[in-house]
């Protein structure tokens, strides 16, 4: 793994953070939106051996790296549910 696909998959993760903290309305969309272009940046630019020789498990990374994405999504809106 690069740091070039360590940065994509950090700024994904921080802008889930962000959309489920000070995002009310589409908030959803802008974090599933983020996750994606990052997620999928990260594979293809700077994981592209593991693309190359296994996709499944580009894929299952993928789909991990969305489930942890949404996990932070959801303590951040209810960090900001609690705060209002």
């Amino acid at each position: 793994m690069t740091l070039t696909a360590v940065g994509l998959f950090l700024l994904g993760f921080a802008a889930s953070w962000v959309a489920g903290r000070y995002v009310q309305k589409g908030a959803s969309i802008i974090q599933g939106g983020a996750v994606g272009i990052c997620g999928v940046a990260a594979l293809f630019i700077g994981m592209a051996e593991v693309v190359e020789s296994n996709f499944v498990w580009a894929l299952v990374a993928l789909l991990i790296y969305g489930l942890i994405g949404a996990l932070i999504f959801r303590s951040a809106q209810a960090v900001r549910e609690k705060a209002d």
